[in-house]
C-alpha cells in the first residue's frame, strides 16, 4: 500500500511555525483573531485559530481556482 498523496496532493498555503509565530506576537495572520501578546493563547486556541485560517485559505484558493477557470 502507498502511502504518498496522488499527484496534486494536499499543500499547505503557509507555514505552521510562521502562523503560530506570527500569532502569538499578536498579527493575527490569515485573518485570525489578535491576543494580546504579553498574555498570550492557551494551545486549544492556536489549534483552533491554525486550523480555521487553513479552511480559510483553502476556501479562498478554491475559488480563486473556480474564478479562473470561470474566465478562461
Amino acid at each position: 500500500m502507498d502511502l504518498r498523496p496522488n499527484r496534486g496532493g494536499f499543500l499547505r498555503p503557509f507555514g505552521t511555525a510562521w502562523f503560530i509565530i506570527e500569532f502569538l506576537k499578536g498579527n493575527g495572520p490569515e485573518d485570525s483573531k489578535r491576543i494580546a501578546p504579553d498574555i498570550g493563547a492557551p494551545m486549544t486556541d492556536i489549534h483552533f485559530e491554525y486550523k480555521s485560517a487553513l479552511h480559510r485559505a483553502h476556501a479562498r484558493d478554491a475559488t480563486e481556482r473556480d474564478e479562473e477557470g470561470r474566465i478562461r
